[in-house]
């Protein structure tokens, strides 16, 4: 190996194909990230769900959390990678809790710790965050899903899918909810 030149062999990562990409329809322009939850070098993932308000041009993320075990108690085990922090509301729209803690020192998962129990929380279940601790209403409903991974930092923005078939839910970077599935509607089909 010649002097001074060192060589990074490590492979990218490659993202999955989500959805059906002949089916996919991108809006013009882009959106700014207008979301103070996401920390800036935090990357929003492909097919996240946004808000989008066309009048502001800005986008906010709608986080959702997918359980990887039954609920324990207070204790909620969730799919890593998601975009919620401490605070924040969790919902079912029947019931819900606030986020008390976040552990993230899992490869496989991460676990939260809740202030209270939302029973009957089944594997694999999504949960939205939600408005209150009641869990009742989606704090930012979606409207559109997110194009590519972007990097939160200064001047970002985000490019909206209008439309996609075929997206494939079980290898989603970033879980949408079924009450978030409404609210994009029929643009968008889910298998």
């Amino acid at each position: 190996m010649p002097a001074g030149i060192k060589y990074d062999l490590k492979g990218q990562d490659v993202e999955k194909e989500l959805y059906n990409v002949k089916s996919g329809y991108r809006l013009a322009g882009g959106f700014n990230i207008n979301d103070e939850d996401i920390a800036d070098g935090q990357y929003i993932p492909v097919l996240a769900p946004l808000s989008i308000d066309f009048k502001t041009r800005t986008a906010k993320v709608a986080k959702s959390v997918k359980a990887v075990e039954n609920i324990d108690n207070t204790t909620l085990k969730v799919q890593k990678g998601s975009l919620v922090k401490k605070g924040m509301h969790l919902g079912t729209g029947s019931k819900g809790a606030t986020i008390t803690a976040i552990d993230t020192s899992n490869a496989n998962y991460d676990t939260l710790t809740l202030s209270a129990t939302i029973t009957g929380v089944k594997t694999g279940e999504v949960l939205f965050e939600a408005k209150a601790d009641t869990g009742k209403d989606v704090k930012n409903p979606a409207n559109f899903l997110n194009y590519a991974h972007v990097k939160k930092e200064a001047g970002a923005t985000v490019t909206a899918l209008g439309q996609a078939y075929e997206i494939q839910t079980e290898k989603l970077y970033a879980p949408v909810s079924e009450q978030d599935k409404e609210t994009l509607g029929a643009r968008f089909m889910f298998i």
